[in-house]
C-alpha cells in the first residue's frame, strides 16, 4: 500500500485548495438554509424616515402635527447651523428639515378644504430624491384629514388621534402568503451537497493524481516491479477514501442542521444514498479525467486543477439544478443538463422530500447516476489501456 500512503502525503501540498473549497461550500450550505428556512410571518410596516422639526408656532396644532409625524418617523432632536443641516441632508442623515412658522395654526384655518397644507411649511429636502415628496404627501393627507374631522364636529385631539389610526396602513394590508412546504429547509441542504461534494474532491484529488502521471515518475513505476494496475487501484482506493470522508462530512452537517425529526427517517436514509451514488459517479468521472493524456507538467497542476474544478462544477451545477431548480430550467437547458449527475441527483431529491417518494421511485435517478460515471470510467479505462503502458 505504498502508493495509497504517499497519496495522502502528497495531497497535504495542496491542502490549502481542500481547505478554501471546504470553508467556502460549508458558508454557502449554511446562507442557503438559512434563506430558504420557513420564514416568521412578517408584519406590514411603512417606511420610516429620519426627520428634522422646529416648531416656531407651538400652537394646539403643530404640537399635533409634530406627535403625528413623531409615530410615523425617526424625529431627531437638537439645534443646527445652516451649514450643519446641508451636510445632514446631502449625507442623508436626515430625510427632510421642516420648520413650522408663527402663525401656521391661522394660516391652516383659513386655508381651502383639500389644499396642499404642506405648503404652509418650510419644508426642505433633496428633491431628487422621492422620500421629500413622500412625507409631504402624509404631511397633505393629515392635515386635510384633521379638517375635514373637526368640521364634522370632533374637537383638535379626537381629529388627530382619528387620522393617526386611519392613516395606518399595517390594518389594511397584509403580506401575501407563501405556500410552504415542511421538507423544503432539509430539501435545500441535500440539494446543494453535489456542488460541495465535485469540487472538494475534484481539488483534493486531480493535482494529486497529476503529480503520479508526471513522465518521469510515472516512466520509473512502468519500469520498476510495481504494476501500473496495481498502482493505478491504490490511487483510486485513494481517491475513494477522500470522496467517502467528504461526503460524509458534508452529509453530516447537512443533517445537523435540520430538526431531528428527520434524521434516520426513510427520505433521510434515501437522501444519504443519492449523495453516496452521486460521488461513486463524480468518482468515475475523476477516473476519466485523470486517465486523459492532458500533457500538463507538475508545476502547473495545482492551476490546471483548480480550472478544472471551477468549470466542470459550476456547469454541472447551473445544468443539473443545483443551483437553479429543476422546476424553472428552460426546456432545452433540462435537456442538456440530463446528460450530467446532477441533473438525475436533483430528479431523485425531489421526489424524495416533495413527493416522498420511495426506493421504487428513485432507483431510475440512481441508475442514471451510475450510468453516467460507468460511461465515464469505460472511457477512462480505454484512455489508461491506451496510454498507461506507453513512456512519457
Amino acid at each position: 500500500m505504498h502508493v495509497y500512503k504517499t497519496f495522502f502525503k502528497v495531497m497535504t501540498k495542496y491542502k490549502l485548495s481542500i481547505i478554501i473549497y471546504t470553508a467556502i461550500v460549508i458558508f454557502m450550505l449554511f446562507s442557503l438554509i438559512n434563506a430558504y428556512s420557513a420564514s416568521e410571518e412578517e408584519d406590514v410596516a411603512e417606511k420610516k424616515y429620519t426627520l428634522l422639526i422646529v416648531d416656531n408656532d407651538n400652537s394646539e396644532l403643530s404640537k399635533e402635527l409634530v406627535k403625528f409625524l413623531g409615530t410615523k418617523h425617526y424625529l431627531e432632536d437638537g439645534s443646527y447651523t445652516d451649514e450643519q443641516i446641508k451636510d445632514m441632508l446631502y449625507y442623508q442623515y436626515i430625510s427632510e428639515y421642516i420648520v413650522i412658522p408663527e402663525g401656521f395654526g391661522e394660516k391652516y384655518e383659513k386655508a381651502a378644504e383639500n389644499s396642499e397644507a404642506s405648503s404652509l411649511l418650510q419644508a426642505t429636502y433633496d428633491e431628487a430624491l422621492p422620500k421629500g415628496i413622500f412625507i409631504n404627501m402624509q404631511i397633505d393627507q393629515y392635515l386635510n384629514a384633521v379638517k375635514d374631522y373637526m368640521n364634522s364636529g370632533y374637537t383638535l385631539e379626537e381629529a388627530s388621534a382619528k387620522c393617526t389610526d386611519a392613516m395606518d396602513s399595517s390594518k389594511y394590508v397584509s403580506m401575501q402568503k407563501k405556500e410552504t412546504v415542511a421538507t423544503q429547509r432539509v430539501y435545500t441542504s441535500f440539494q446543494f451537497l453535489p456542488f460541495g461534494i465535485l469540487t472538494i474532491i475534484f481539488s483534493g484529488v486531480l493535482p494529486v493524481i497529476m503529480c503520479f502521471n508526471d513522465a518521469e515518475r510515472k516512466n520509473r513505476t512502468i519500469i520498476s516491479s510495481y504494476k501500473m494496475t496495481k498502482r493505478n487501484f491504490e490511487l483510486i482506493l485513494g481517491s475513494a477514501s477522500l470522496a467517502l470522508v467528504v461526503t460524509s462530512l458534508l452529509v453530516g452537517l447537512a443533517s445537523a442542521s435540520q430538526n431531528s425529526e428527520y434524521i434516520f427517517t426513510t427520505s433521510w436514509w434515501l437522501s444519504v444514498t443519492n449523495s453516496f451514488v452521486y460521488t461513486l459517479s463524480v468518482t468515475m468521472l475523476l477516473s476519466m479525467i485523470t486517465s486523459l493524456p492532458l500533457g500538463i507538467n507538475t508545476k502547473g497542476s495545482a492551476n490546471t486543477s483548480t480550472f478544472i474544478t471551477c468549470i466542470v462544477g459550476l456547469c454541472f451545477s447551473f445544468l443539473g439544478g443545483t443551483f437553479v431548480d429543476i422546476t424553472i430550467l428552460g426546456d432545452k437547458v433540462a435537456k442538456i443538463g440530463q446528460f450530467t449527475p446532477n441533473y438525475w441527483y436533483s430528479v431523485a431529491s425531489r421526489k424524495i422530500w416533495y413527493e416522498g417518494g420511495n426506493l421504487s421511485d428513485v432507483a431510475e435517478s440512481f441508475g442514471m447516476q451510475l450510468l453516467f460515471g460507468l460511461v465515464c470510467l469505460s472511457i477512462g479505462l480505454c484512455f489508461t489501456r491506451f496510454f498507461g503502458e506507453k513512456k512519457a
